[in-house]
């Protein structure tokens, strides 16, 4: 007996356009069909685990992104520790500079044991600084150049780098007058700050002058309020353009310049 041929089986679709059109039928069989939903299936699942994935890799991303924002703010806070530190070595030598300076001139104080970076009250009456000068001229209240104040005094930020001063940008040479009556005590090269003075004045007051172009005084040298000491520059590593990095010590540590600074 002859086996019967399996017939083919077929889906019809009856599309029904939106206008006057005549329908149309479309003939499909059954196994295109299943194999048409098979891909639909396979495609859905390959979708929704691509989405999943892409989820859980965007996750990590985040979370990788949180971690190594957390570890540059640590990385920065230990530079930031290690600056400080740099800025009181430089300081120590700083001060052995200024004793050494003034060796056989006048009396220099101990460092006090509490603070090894103190620098000690210069005794004005034996260099015959003029008695009679008002506490007015003994204070730095003088801007020592006009220009644009392009960064203010932070001494203690952990998310930025330590400040002890204030940036004036002007242009290359303009002239950087003394903000008190004076006696220079520093007067050289530095690699960081370049062209370096620092002036001690009295009440323990101390300014320091970086990046200048040129410096117009020599150590030991008295200074009045208002004498041009300096020409503005914009020398030394530490610098981004022509300003003049100020700062104002008081009894060994470091003051925001713009709370004296009451006349331009």
């Amino acid at each position: 007996m002859a086996h019967r041929k399996p017939e083919k089986r077929y889906i019809n679709f009856l599309i029904i356009p939106d206008g006057k059109e005549e329908p149309r039928s479309l003939r499909l069989r059954t196994g295109v069909v299943r194999l048409i939903i098979g891909l639909l299936i396979i495609f859905l699942v390959l979708v929704t685990g691509g989405f999943m994935a892409y989820w859980k890799l965007g996750s990590v991303i985040l979370e990788n992104n949180r971690l190594q924002e957390e570890n540059f703010k640590l990385v920065k806070s230990l530079k930031q520790v290690d600056q400080i530190k740099e800025n009181l070595s430089l300081l120590q030598n700083y001060e052995k500079k200024i004793r050494s300076s003034f060796q056989g001139y006048i009396q220099v104080e101990p460092p006090s044991e509490t603070d090894s970076i103190s620098w000690n009250e210069i005794n004005f009456e034996t260099m015959n600084i003029d008695k009679q000068r008002s506490l007015f001229n003994s204070i730095p209240s003088l801007i020592p150049v006009e220009g644009f104040m392009a960064r203010g005094f932070e001494a203690s930020s952990l998310f930025s780098d330590v400040h002890l001063g204030v940036d004036i940008a002007a242009k290359t040479m303009t002239p950087i007058r003394a903000p008190a009556d004076g006696v220079v005590v520093f007067e050289s090269w530095t690699d960081d700050g370049g062209y370096v003075l620092v002036i001690q004045h009295a009440f323990s007051f101390l300014t320091v002058y970086k990046h200048n172009q040129i410096n117009l005084v020599n150590e030991l040298e008295k200074v009045r309020k208002g004498q041009v000491i300096a020409l503005l520059g914009n020398t030394g590593k530490i610098t981004s353009g022509p300003h003049l990095h100020y700062e104002v010590w008081r009894n060994g540590r470091p003051v925001n310049p713009i709370n004296y600074l009451n006349e331009r």
